[in-house]
């Protein structure tokens, strides 16, 4: 039976694990977001392999497939950030240069994705209404662009200047925030041309050779997923953890070097947020002549455009000028999970001979 990116089974019980065929590294069901592996009548488990990373991304394409341009309502979650924590900026020129994306097709593009938003019922009442004020604006144009993705302050009024994060999530610079808990915000992006944008791999460090029972534990936290009475569904952080028990043949356990958390952003076409935290046990039978590496793949695609923020500001002191409307471009790098994934994250068993 082959794996999917379905909602997670539970694991099968400790009777039929103990039964797993003499193949490979059993997936990291929970964790991954792949289908527990099928108990047969017989009571074995199957557990599909992988030798090559075409295999893998094949099976990613049917399951997880990202398109070649993509939206997000809000603040995008999923910008990209490196070890620290920190934002990876990215400039005008670099959006131009790879995607050849101009800051007024962006807001044409986020137009149209913000008025199919508004139009669906299923979301939010509140934020609806506010992304119609970007839909149904005027300006063909943004009046204001960021140098790069750090220039992201929205100026309301002379004295008033808020992050566009807080801005987007309905929170003025004084710090009040409004019952919508949103602003019209709107990212746009098409598909980044740097390597490694779709599907990008996690490491879990180096191979395991075969040769041996081995005992998998698997954990994930998922913060900050989404928001279902309110605001934007924005999408959230991902930390991973596998960990082996010592095997009976000697073998050393311990948690394996996974790369770490990741931020993700869901599309504005996303319906399935279904991911809780879980942690799962495993056990698989190494052959002596193979070695296996539990290969994680983030289940979306960087995406390369802008940040669209619009919004009202006073041009001097409050009250004696009246508002007027602008648009800042903001550039930046968002990784957006597949609309058709219902997690962030799959691992694959990838296996091969041992060299000689």
């Amino acid at each position: 039976m082959a794996n999917s990116l379905a909602t997670p089974r539970r694991a099968p019980s400790r009777r039929s694990r103990n039964a797993a065929p003499a193949a490979a590294l059993l997936v990291a069901a929970a964790l991954a977001g792949i289908a527990s592996p099928a108990v047969a009548a017989d009571g074995t488990t199957e557990a599909k392999l992988y030798a090559s990373n075409e295999d893998v991304e094949k099976e990613m394409a049917d399951k997880a497939p990202v398109a070649e341009s993509e939206s997000v309502m809000g603040y995008p979650k999923g910008l990209e950030r490196e070890g620290k924590g920190n934002l990876i900026p990215v400039t005008q020129e670099d959006v131009k240069a790879r995607v050849k994306y101009e800051p007024a097709q962006a807001l044409t593009d986020a137009k149209a994705a913000a008025k199919k938003w508004s139009e669906n019922t299923d979301n939010n009442s509140d934020a609806r209404e506010m992304i119609k004020q970007l839909a149904d604006s005027t300006l063909t144009e943004p009046d204001v662009i960021g140098k790069d993705t750090r220039d992201d302050n929205i100026a309301t009024a002379m004295a008033e200047v808020n992050s566009s994060a807080s801005f987007c999530e309905g929170v003025n610079a004084g710090g009040h925030q409004n019952g919508a808990k949103a602003n019209p915000c709107v990212f746009v992006g098409k598909f980044d041309t740097k390597g490694d944008s779709k599907w990008p791999k996690l490491s879990t460090g180096a191979a395991l050779a075969g040769g041996g029972k081995k005992t998998y534990k698997t954990s994930e936290q998922i913060t900050d997923e989404s928001s279902t009475t309110a605001g934007w569904q924005v999408g959230g952080k991902f930390t991973p953890k596998v960990s082996v028990a010592p095997g009976g043949d000697g073998g050393k356990g311990g948690e394996l070097p996974i790369e770490g958390s990741f931020t993700y952003s869901f599309s504005s076409t996303t319906l399935n947020r279904k991911m809780t935290s879980t942690e799962e046990n495993y056990e698989a039978t190494f052959p002596a002549d193979k070695w296996g590496e539990l290969q994680g793949r983030r289940a979306g695609a960087f995406y390369l455009g802008y940040l669209l923020v619009d919004y009202k500001a006073v041009p001097g002191a409050p009250g004696t000028h009246p508002e007027k409307e602008h648009i800042k471009a903001i550039p930046a790098r968002v990784f957006v999970q597949s609309p058709k994934a219902e997690v962030p994250l799959a691992y694959f068993n990838m296996q091969k001979p041992q060299a000689q």
